[in-house]
Formats: structure tokens, sequence, C-alpha cells
């Protein structure tokens, strides 16, 4: 540079210090000389000032470099707005002011109060020029503005300047938001925390602008947020965004209101809940009206940025005709290019070429391979400004997107090697949600070619980001969704270990997606235990029970009015009446399980290894069996103490397995239980030939004698024990003693349990609740059967609709250590929580059993001898949600229930044979396999045997009858008794008036009865 120009350079420097001197604060004067020198606001004038100001500070007296300073300093924040030129060249020109002026405004140059709040204002100011630079590395640039508004904050706190504060906390979120450097999850949180505080002091009443200019940016934090549940996160920022919006109007800040439909544009595309179709079309209604303001004339950038915007959301757009948006779309891309170019814009132009390149891939199937080669070619222009080092999150999408491109292409190897450099940014801690999507692309990939391992591999990475993902979502719903949505990483992972030969791994991972939720209602159990229930879960514990009592008092209501004459119209009112109340129920649940210490991340369940599992079995003669359907096929593991083997029905997948059971099985018995009734037999002779029951035994449980069973999905509904083993008239139920457990963990949880004294048969406390609604006369025989085995007291029988109950029953469940409950029940397919054990005064639904209010640690077992205590429809996680599961959670060790509606008579039999051999001291599943016989070989000729006081107490009955008076007490105590013996005569004398020898021989009487848990 001559010399002529270097001194037009100074002459220009002077004229713009002595314009501001002469003119503080009037930036227009500023601006009209600059917009008059334009050519001179170029790279060397930045160097010139430097080379001025250093200089000059340096020779002139100390008050005099101050004064200088300032005018620099000011002239720095008004280049800084200044909206001609060079942007890139005047945020250096800016850069460079600040930084000379912070030579003489040094922090430990004076003590002078004014003199600390420049310095810290001179570093606010360089820090948000270093946001906004163009030129150097970006993620140096964003450091360096952190550093700065970190030393700023040192002076500028909250309680001497609360509106510097909050206005710097607000720059530093944005900050954090757009930090490269770091942990992109924690940048995210840290920007999210500082615009919460920030709102602290820029509330809507004091500073409504700047309060809507931080909901803005907190919408922007939660929008990119990679903790928490994504579709939540998405949500909250479209509500900051909206709030923003009630400030920020067309009308009165056109430009700000712009900014912020742009943001909500690219939130709905983003958006997961609500309709993805309706969610496209307002995301591109948002960027038109955006471009309102946003025009190429006047603001070409953001105008390119909205373009860009508009064209993700064409391309997505589900409505109208596909190839026509992809054209517009294709025309907004062109249009920003106008803008982006390399030279000027590296970073936007290599999105704009990485977001070509994802259209490319889109395109109509007439010209595929052309528009694959030009969506390559884009993905790497991209890659040539999105370098790993300084874009590693850009870097890694476009090895993603040019990954699944080259699939598409047939390039096998290239998109597995593509996928694997993504894989080394996105990892499951710091990007779950990316690495999840390319973890199991890349693994599904594998999997299709049968490269066992790097399938392996992927899908423990995809199953680990599962993980994460689930332990960020604070809603039970929300948990159980995303595990839904990624079920089948598990059953390819199990299928892959399988394949490569690693069959340890493949039953660890096939237990590791087994009862999440139930594995967290136990953890929450055993964390509270002993603890006071938080007065907000209290709150809602009292809400939950309040709207049960108005489904009871509903119930009753419409009993009462029920009649033959009621119209379709009342009937409908109804059950739309308890279906509004049963969904209040379902929000008040979900809030219980947000304030759980669980579901905030205090605890997490770990999975068991299987040398952990192999502990939870105490006897050399016992395996666990565990069964697990993948697509194609179900395998079956056989664990032992020292052993695991595996067996596999081939072709016995979810489809054609699970289907089946679901045709053949539940839907019947839903449908006509009788005719199911007459099918049971024929049923579970084929499902044991899909299961290969008799080569299951020969070739894997050789010398086992009990087996504890782990179903899966719809095999939780069948009696195991009545499945043929291919002897002659053997059930497996003979062959071997049997307990099931809904997944290992859920075993060792009920170890772990604090133990109570062994079951002796005196030492417990029993206690029974029997014919809660006076209509069940076996249940109330059957309950005076085992109050003379086992001297239960009076206060521990609730007997009938006088003392069975809602209160009763808690608090009896409360203090035994033996709970029998022979009574109605209800299983709800449709609405699991709402299964309900039937009561005097109405119910007790699994929903309550769940909650935090029924604790019963002391329970070592639980007989439920009631209809459907164990029916359920397992989720897809293989959660079995039944009120016996239910008692699991509650804290009980051991519970015999029911598969399906049992009969009255056989039950009470089934329940008295299993507690004479619980009284001779056999454990429960001898218990129960013994009871089982006995019912099965039960003959009409020994009711008698049993019953034989019935008969002859109903004919007592009868002559006391002219005893008591028709309104006495008395009577009534009468009338009771002597219904329940009537009744109970009547069903012996219809059992005997049968051709059939062994009434009770059909499995549907026998095997419905199953136990869980312990020994």
């Amino acid at each position: 540079m001559d010399k002529q120009r270097i001194k037009s350079y100074f002459n220009f420097l002077f004229k713009i210090l002595n314009t501001i001197s002469v003119n503080w604060g009037n930036s227009q004067a500023l601006y009209s000389l600059l917009l008059n020198n334009l050519e001179k606001l170029d790279d060397n004038f930045a160097q010139v000032l430097q080379i001025w100001a250093t200089d000059e500070l340096f020779k002139v007296e100390p008050s005099r470099a101050k004064e200088i300073a300032l005018v620099i300093s000011e002239f720095s924040i008004l280049i800084q707005s200044f909206p001609f030129g060079s942007r890139a060249t005047n945020l250096e020109i800016a850069l460079t002011g600040n930084k000379m002026a912070l030579t003489v405004f040094t922090r430990e140059a004076s003590s002078q109060q004014w003199h600390i709040e420049h310095w810290a204002v001179l570093q606010t100011n360089l820090a948000n020029v270093y946001c906004d630079r163009i030129k150097g590395n970006r993620s140096e640039n964003l450091e360096a503005a952190i550093e700065a508004y970190q030393l700023a904050l040192k002076v500028f706190t909250q309680e001497s300047f609360p509106e510097e504060w909050a206005t710097i906390i607000n720059n530093l979120g944005t900050a954090y938001n757009e930090r490269i450097l770091g942990n992109r999850a924690e940048n995210l949180e840290l920007a999210i925390n500082a615009y919460k505080l920030a709102l602290k002091v820029r509330t809507r009443e004091r500073f409504p602008e700047k309060w809507a200019s931080t909901q803005d940016n907190l919408g922007s934090a939660y929008e990119q947020r990679i903790k928490g549940d994504q579709a939540d996160n998405i949500e909250a920022a479209i509500e900051a965004y909206e709030l923003a919006l009630q400030f920020r109007t067309l009308e009165e800040l056109p430009q700000e209101w712009a900014k912020t439909k742009f943001n909500l544009s690219s939130t709905y595309v983003r958006r997961i809940k609500g309709d993805g179709k309706q969610n496209l079309e307002a995301a591109i209604k948002a960027c038109e009206a955006a471009l309102q303001v946003y025009t190429q004339q006047d603001f070409p950038e953001l105008w390119a940025k909205t373009q860009i915007s508009l064209a993700i959301a064409y391309r997505q757009r589900l409505h109208g005709n596909r190839i026509h948006n992809l054209q517009a779309a294709m025309k907004s891309y062109k249009s920003a290019l106008q803008v982006f170019t390399r030279e000027a814009f590296p970073a936007d132009w290599a999105s704009l070429q990485y977001n070509l390149g994802n259209l490319y891939s889109d395109s109509n199937q007439e010209k595929h391979t052309q528009d694959l080669k030009a969506a390559i070619q884009a993905y790497h222009l991209a890659l040539q400004i999105f370098i790993r080092k300084e874009f590693p999150a850009d870097w890694a999408m476009t090895q993603f997107s040019l990954g699944n491109t080259y699939l598409l292409q047939g390039k096998i190897d290239e998109a597995i090697e593509c996928f694997r450099l993504g894989l080394e940014i996105y990892t499951p801690i710091s990007l779950p949600q990316e690495c999840l999507k390319g973890s199991r692309k890349l693994a599904n990939i594998a999997f299709a070619i049968k490269l066992w391992n790097e399938a392996i591999k992927g899908y423990t990475k995809a199953i680990d980001s599962v993980e994460q993902i689930r332990t960020w979502a604070k809603s039970e719903s929300r948990r159980q969704e995303i595990l839904e949505e990624a079920i089948d990483v598990y059953h390819n992972m199990v299928q892959a270990c399988i394949n490569a030969g690693q069959i340890e791994k493949a039953f660890e991972y096939s237990e590791r997606s087994r009862s999440k939720l139930l594995l967290d209602l136990m953890a929450s159990y055993n964390l509270s235990q002993g603890e006071e229930i938080p007065p907000k879960v209290q709150e809602l514990l009292q809400q939950y029970e309040q709207l049960q009592q108005q489904i009871e008092q509903e119930r009753q209501r419409h009993k009462s009015q029920n009649n033959r004459g009621e119209t379709r119209a009342v009937w409908e009112a109804y059950n739309e009446a308890i279906a509004t109340l049963e969904r209040q129920k379902q929000q008040v649940w979900e809030n219980i399980r947000r304030e759980d210490r669980v579901l905030a991340g205090e605890i997490q369940v770990n999975p068991l290894k299987l040398s952990e599992i192999q502990k939870l079995i105490d006897q050399s003669n016992t395996a666990i069996v565990s069964f697990y359907t993948t697509n194609s096929d179900t395998h079956i593991f056989a664990v032992q103490q020292n052993q695991i083997t595996l067996h596999t029905c081939t072709g016995q997948g979810l489809d054609t397995l699970q289907g089946w059971i679901m045709q053949n099985w539940l839907l019947p018995y839903i449908n006509d239980s009788k005719k199911w009734e007459t099918q049971i037999n024929s049923i579970l002779c084929e499902l044991a030939e899909r299961l290969q029951i008799p080569e299951l035994i020969f070739q894997h449980l050789q010398g086992i004698e009990e087996l504890i069973l782990v179903p899966h999905l719809l095999l939780h509904q069948i009696p195991f024990a009545a499945l043929p083993t291919g002897e002659y008239q053997e059930y497996l139920g003979d062959k071997f003693l049997i307990r099931y457990t809904p997944s290992c963990q859920i075993l060792e949880f009920c170890q772990q349990r604090n133990n109570v004294e062994t079951f002796n048969g005196t030492s417990l406390q029993y206690g029974t609740v029997e014919d809660a609604e006076d209509n069940l006369p076996c249940a109330r025989f059957e309950g005076e059967q085992l109050a003379q085995m086992y001297n239960i007291p009076p206060e521990n029988r609730l007997i009938g609709s006088s003392q069975a109950t809602s209160k009763n029953y808690r608090q009896l469940a409360q203090q035994v250590q033996v709970f029998h409950s022979c009574h109605h029940a209800q299983s709800r397919l449709d609405n699991p929580l709402e299964s309900q054990l039937k009561l005097a005064d109405g119910s007790i639904t699994l929903g309550q059993l769940m909650t935090p209010s029924w604790r019963l640690p002391q329970l070592v077992e639980v007989f439920l001898s009631c209809c459907e205590t164990n029916l359920g429809t397992p989720s897809l996680t293989d959660d079995i949600l039944t009120l016996s599961t239910g008692f699991l959670c509650a804290g009980a060790r051991s519970i015999v229930s029911t598969l399906w509606s049992v009969n009255d008579l056989a039950t009470a039999l089934f329940s008295i044979f299993y507690y004479q051999q619980r009284q001779e001291g056999r454990n429960r599943p001898e218990a129960l396999h013994q009871a089982q016989i006995k019912l099965k070989e039960f003959k009409k000729v020994d009711l008698n045997k049993i019953f034989h006081e019935v008969e002859a107490r109903e004919k007592e009955l009868i002559v006391n009858r002219k005893k008591y008076s028709l309104d006495s007490i008395e009577y009534q105590q009468w009338k009771g008794e002597y219904n329940m013996y009537a009744k109970l005569n009547r069903r012996i004398k219809e059992i005997e008036n049968s051709t059939q020898q062994f009434p009770f021989s059909a499995p549907h009487y026998w095997a419905a009865f199953i136990c869980h848990g312990l020994r």
C-alpha cells in the first residue's frame, strides 16, 4: 500500500474519531461519513486502526489515552451495527477497536469504579463481536466470547447491575447455544439455564422487548436440546416462540417478528407431536410470513436463510404433488445460492450444499442415478468446508447423508465407512438421537449382508442411545414410546448375537429389553421404602383417589338407574363419563410418576450380566427358561448355574407365533370364552409343537426339576403347566415345578427385598378377604376353611359386603404377611391400570396398587384367588401390567394368580389343596403343582369328604329361620349364611348329578393358577 493511500486511511480515521467526539451519541452523523467512504472500510482499515492506536495510546498521557480509548470503543460499537459495506470487515474493525481500548482499560490499571465498569463494558462488547464474527475459526471465536462474557460478569453482578447482568447472561446463553467445542448436550443445558436466569430479571412487565428476545432465544435452545424428551423439547420451543410473538408483532417490531416466525418454521418441521402434515404446512406458512419482512433487497442473508428453511419444509411436504414440492424446494435453494456464495458465507454455503444433497437424494425416480451422483457431489462440496475439526457435528451429519446416498447406489462398503466416521462424533452420550439414527442404519446394513460383528457394534451403540434418550424423558408414557419405537433394535441385536454365536450376549440383551416400566416401578418402591411421601405426591395421590371415588359413584348411580328401557344415548353418556374420569386419572398418574426419583434420574436400573443372573439360581436342578421372539424366530435360553444353552424355534417369529397366539388364544377367550374352553387342549397341543417342547426338554433340560419361566409378549398368557410334553398324557407341569417371573431383574428385586421370617405355617400373620359382594358362596367357604387351617382371627378376615371395603382391604394388606383374596376381579385389556379387585364399596385398581401409597414391605405371599388377576396384553416392551405384577411392585415377594376367569367351586378346592400342601412344608411351586394334580384327579364322589357339613348346615339353618324377626340384625346374618350354604349346596348337587367322574380334570379348571416370584 503506497504512502498516499496510507495517508488517506489515517485522514479517514481522524475524521471518524472527530465526528464521534463532536457528535457523541448521534450515530447518524458517523453513519453518513462511513456511507460516503465505503471503499475505505476494508481489511486495511483495521490494520491502520491498530497501528495508529498502538502508537498513540502508548505515547500520550494516561488521561488522554482514556479519552481516546473511549472514542475508539464507541466507534467499535457503532461500526458493529453499521448495516452497509462488508459485514465481515466491519466486525474485524470493531474487534480491533475493542482490543485497542482494552489496552488502556485494564481491570488492574485503576481502582476507580467507572474505570472497572468500562472494562467490563468493553469485555461485553468484545464478546458480542466474537459471537457475530464471520472471519477466523468459529469455535475459537465462541470460546473467546464465552471467556469475555464471564469476565464481564465479575463486575456486572445480579445484585449490583441486574439489567446489565441479565443482558450478559442472555448473550452468554446464545454463545453456549452456538458453541462448537465441549459436549453439545451440556452446552445446550448451559444455554437454557442462562436464558431462564435472564428471564428472572427480564420480565414481561418491566422489559417486554428484552423478555420477548430471551423467549425467542430460549425457544432456539429447546429446539436443539439433546437432553430430555425430544417431543417435549420441541413443544417447549414452540411455547417460547409463541410467547415472544405476543409482543413481537408485524406492525410494531417487524424484524423481530420475522425472526421468531423464521425460528418457528424449523421447529414445526421437526415437531413430533400433532399431525405431521399440518406441522409441515405450519412451517411453510411461518417461512412465508417471515419473507414479508426478510426481502432479498433489505435483508439478503436472512432472506437466504429463510429460503433454505422453506426449501426444507417443501422437501418433506406431505400435502400436494410430490414433484411440484421438490421443484419448489429446488427453486428456494437456488435463490439462497444467490446470497450464500462460498467466498462470502462459506459455512452457510456448505449448509446449502448439504441440503441440496438431501434434495437430490429425494428426487423422482426417472433420473434417479443422475440425482444420486449430484447428491454425492453436493455432499463432497459441503465437506470441503465442514471439516471435522471446525464443524464436527455438521461433518458427521454430512457423513450420514453421504452414507445413505451410497446405500441407494448399492455401494455398501462406502456407506458403511461413512456411518462409521459419523459415529466417531455422534456418541450415545453426547448426541444420542443422531447416534441412534446412524448406528441403527449401520447395524441394519451389516445385518442384511451378514456382517454380524459389525451389526453387533452398531446395535450396541443404538441400544445405549435409546437408553440414554429414555433416561432423559420424564414422562412415563414417553419412556414407553421411546422403547417401543426402537424395539426392533433389541430384536435385531439378539438375533445378530445368536447368528454370531454369542449366546451369552444375546441372552443379556433379551433381558435388557424387558419390563422396563415394571423395573422402574419396583426401583421406585425400593428407593422410597421407609420414607415419607412428599407433600406434592400426597396431593396428587389424593386427586387420584378422588377421581376413583367419582368413578365408583358414577357406576353406582348408573347401576341404580339401569333398566331395560335404557336408551343408547344414556348408555353412551354413562360410558363417556367414565372414560373421561379415567383419562383424568391417567393424567394424574403421569403427574405422580413425574415426581418419582427414578424418573428424575436419581437412580437407574443397571442391566444384569449372565453371571449375576446365574446367581439367582440357588439349586443345581433349577433352570431359568427364557423365551424371546424376534421377527423371524423364537429363541429359548436355558440358563443353569454353570451353563447357558439355546434352542431356536425357526420360523416362529412375531407374526407366526405371537400373532398366532393372539388369533387362537387371546381373542377367542375374549370373544367366546365357552367355545375357547373346549379348544384349550388342541390350542396348547399346537403351541407345544410350535415351541418344540419335547426337543427342548430332551436337549436342554435333562436333570432339571424346577423351571423359572420368563415368557415373552403373549407367552405371558400361556399356562405352561398344561403344555403337553410329547409323553403319553404328560403335561409340562407333571415333569417340572414351575414358577414365572416377568424378567430376571424383577426376580432379583424380589430376592433383594428385606427378608421376612421364613414361612413355616405358624409364625406369620394371615389375612383373608372373602366374598366381598355376597355372591360367591364357594369363596366364602374357601375363606372359612383357610381360617380353620391357620387359626386366622376374626379381625384378620374381611367377610362379605359389610367388611370387605377398600379401606379395610388396604389396612389388612399392610398388617399381614400372607394375604388371601377370594372375590371378584376383572382385567382391563384396553386400559390395564383400570384392572380392578372388586370390593363391597367399589374397587381397588392396578393403578392404585402401583402408586406410592401402596407399600407392602412385609408381604411374603399374596394369593389372588380371583378371576383374571394375571390376564394382560404385554406392551412391545414386554411389560405385563396385571393385578399380580401390581402386588410385586407394591412389595410382595411371591404371587399366586390366575390367567383367566376361573370356576368358583374349582378355585375354592384348589386354594384349599394349595394351603394344605403349604401347611405340610412344601414351597410354593411344589404346593401349586400338588394342588393342580389333586384338582385334576378329584372325583365327584370325593365332594362329600370336603363339603359333608354343607347339606346338614343348610337344613339346620332352615329350621332356625323362625327364631328371628324379619327386621332384626340376626335375621340378616341368618339370611346371608343360609344363602351361602344353599347356593353352595346347589353347586355341589350339580356336580354330583353330572356324568363326569373327574369334574375338574380339564385344564381350564386347574391350569389358570400360576406362581410369580420367589420359591
